[in-house]
């Protein structure tokens, strides 16, 4: 189907550009908004661990906006933590 031609596609990306955090944020929000919590979490540490990103701030404030919205507040003081 379709979902996983996009996860593909975004694989593909991130793998020529993982310093872009827009679409690190982008395929996390996409994983969210199928119910895939745990692919999006996976994700965001993926992307958190990149050596170099364009636009850091970004992808914490989405991350953290994230786990706030799911109610995971001590997921949330562990980012801050990071």
């Amino acid at each position: 189907g379709e979902v996983p031609r996009c996860r593909n596609l975004y694989n593909k990306y991130l793998q020529w550009s993982p310093a872009n955090c827009a679409a690190w944020i982008a395929f996390a929000e996409l994983e969210a908004s199928l119910g895939e919590l745990e692919r999006c979490r996976a994700i965001y540490e993926l992307a958190i661990g990149q050596p170099s990103l364009d636009m850091p701030e970004t992808l914490w404030k989405s991350y953290i906006d994230f786990e706030i919205s799911q109610g995971e507040y001590e997921r949330t003081r562990a980012l801050y933590r990071n």
